[in-house]
């Protein structure tokens, strides 16, 4: 019986006869909420005079996720604004994930892909211009930074990021440390205003009917 028996080193005792460090990321939890509730108004001001720039994306409310189990690491999530539909994908997601960082995040795939990404080399400067990353995965729904998930910009070529764009999806990110705490709403929205930039390449008057060329049709980790 004594074989049997499952053991707990000296560290995972004292951790389950302390009920803080729980009871502390249970805070730290709420506070990203509400955090994320003020950015997604925040973001909705930005978007007041857009009009129908994102017609047939949900623009009224974000929706905020959580889970357990990132990298083995607790996360949480704001996408707005977004459309979620089979290889047919619209997401601008801000994400704090444990241990970590917050990043955000411009996810297109199909008609969104199509309608918004065709002028690479204005694009491509922008993103270089402004620090972001490019994913290079051929899987859509990872989100670290690792390299062989996020290459700097400004670490390819514009060669490259063609042969990126004809992709499937395409992901552009940029992340700030959780030591950053106090400034990252200020950076997470100064991505979104980025993001917005680069939306608006190909359609520069958000006045106008967005879709001449490309009719628009309308998960989580």
């Amino acid at each position: 019986m004594d074989s049997a028996k499952i053991h707990l080193s000296a560290e995972e005792q004292r951790l389950i006869s302390n009920t803080e460090w729980i009871l502390t990321k249970h805070t730290i939890i709420k506070k990203v909420y509400e955090m994320f509730g003020q950015i997604n108004d925040m973001m909705k001001n930005e978007l007041s005079s857009f009009d129908h720039f994102f017609e047939n994306i949900q623009c009224l409310n974000g929706k905020i996720t959580k889970g357990e189990n990132y990298g083995l690491l607790p996360y949480i999530i704001l996408d707005y604004p977004y459309h979620f539909e089979k290889n047919n994908v619209f997401a601008i997601r801000t994400m704090f994930w444990w241990g970590n960082f917050f990043s955000i995040t411009l996810h297109l795939s199909g008609e969104h892909k199509i309608r918004f990404i065709n002028n690479t080399s204005a694009h491509f400067l922008l993103l270089k211009n402004n620090n972001f990353f490019v994913c290079v995965n051929n899987e859509e729904w990872q989100h670290h930074f690792d390299e062989n998930n996020y290459k700097p910009a400004d670490k390819i070529t514009e060669m490259e990021y063609k042969r990126i764009i004809e992709q499937p999806f395409l992901k552009i990110a940029k992340q700030i440390s959780l030591k950053d705490w106090d400034v990252a709403p200020a950076f997470i929205i100064g991505g979104f205003k980025e993001i917005l930039e680069l939306l608006q390449i190909n359609y520069p008057d958000d006045k106008k009917d967005p879709s001449p060329a490309s009719p628009i049709t309308g998960s989580d980790l």
